[in-house]
């Protein structure tokens, strides 16, 4: 697609580790290197896992150092309090709330600069770690259907970019809508290589851009569809501190707009859709985003509008990684105007 390179990388983009990297100004206040970036959202907004990857960054930083210390990320509970804006970096102050020879538990408030001089809050996180422990049990649950056997099967998986090809070619959406689809997410394919899966919904109408598209998961009630996918970091990442962050970062990923993509709607459909708050688990310490991982996304509930949707992330030897769980603000368009896609 115009705009993007044959590998659909976005040169113009920092890296991975550039992008939650942060530079410590005292013990506990962290800004970040770079300012967020946009991805999914026409407006001048950043993503939601670029302020969540800094702050989690930000907390594993102060973590003990010494050698006797073995403390992992288990839990980010995190609210979003309004936009994070583009044009400037993010702050984020750490306070230790709880330091166990078994648990740490760190608050982190990330805030912007505004032009008069105010800091206003972005969102607030409760980050938890807990040293490695001996098993009882060691069980994950499965996807709920199979995909294929593994990454690069060419009959279940295919690339982002090759999925927009064939939809031009056989004239579900135009060369003009690929085009802007691959800028408005190219942030993610800078950073992780991305296998769609053909037999989920978003490998088949491209998150919902081919809205119209009739997909092999049209019988199913909207909370039994899923879309699914194959990712990995581009390029290794220095420590697991940056790891914990890249996962933030990508877990956040398409969950508040997965209803539309679901149900043959896409961004032009909605009057406001972004997260609210969220919950990521991690199941295994020691995560490494540079090996392939599989995630499976559904949406659970809608009502009031809001919705609540899940996404499961497991290695490539079938153990369950992370799940990431999400409130998100799902609004109808005002009332008299028309879908813009």
């Amino acid at each position: 697609m115009e705009g993007l390179p044959a590998s659909g990388t976005a040169p113009s983009l920092p890296t991975m580790a550039e992008q939650i990297a942060v530079d410590q100004i005292s013990p506990d206040t962290f800004t970040s290197r770079v300012h967020p970036q946009r991805m999914g959202n026409a407006a001048p907004i950043a993503y939601g896992g670029c302020t969540a990857g800094i702050a989690v960054h930000s907390a594993c930083l102060t973590l003990p150092q010494d050698s006797n210390s073995n403390f992992h990320l288990y839990s980010v509970l995190g609210a979003f309090h309004g936009p994070t804006r583009i044009d400037r970096k993010l702050k984020c102050v750490v306070t230790r709330t709880r330091s166990t020879k078994t648990f740490q538990t760190r608050r982190v408030v990330a805030s912007q600069t505004m032009d008069d001089g105010s800091e206003r809050t972005c969102a607030d996180f409760f980050v938890d770690f807990h040293v490695r422990e001996a098993e009882l049990f060691g069980y994950s649950a499965r996807p709920s259907m199979g995909y294929g056997v593994g990454p690069m099967d060419p009959t279940h998986t295919a690339p982002t970019i090759e999925v927009a090809e064939r939809l031009v070619r056989d004239g579900h959406i135009s060369r003009e809508a690929a085009e802007a689809n691959g800028k408005m997410f190219a942030m993610a394919e800078s950073f992780f290589e991305t296998r769609q899966c053909t037999d989920g919904v978003s490998g088949q109408n491209l998150m919902g851009l081919a809205k119209d598209l009739t997909t092999t998961q049209d019988d199913r009630h909207i909370t039994d569809k899923t879309s699914a996918e194959w990712l990995r970091t581009r390029t290794p990442l220095a420590n697991e501190a940056e790891n914990c962050a890249a996962l933030a970062f990508i877990m956040d990923g398409a969950l508040s707009f997965l209803p539309l993509n679901l149900d043959h709607k896409n961004f032009g459909d909605s009057g406001a859709c972004s997260t609210l708050d969220f919950a990521l688990r991690v199941m295994r310490p020691g995560v490494m985003m540079d090996g392939w991982h599989f995630r499976e996304r559904r949406t659970v509930a809608a009502a009031a509008g809001r919705s609540y949707s899940e996404s499961r992330l497991w290695d490539e030897g079938g153990g369950m990684v992370a799940v990431m769980t999400q409130s998100c603000i799902i609004r109808p368009p005002p009332a008299g105007t028309k879908a813009k896609l």
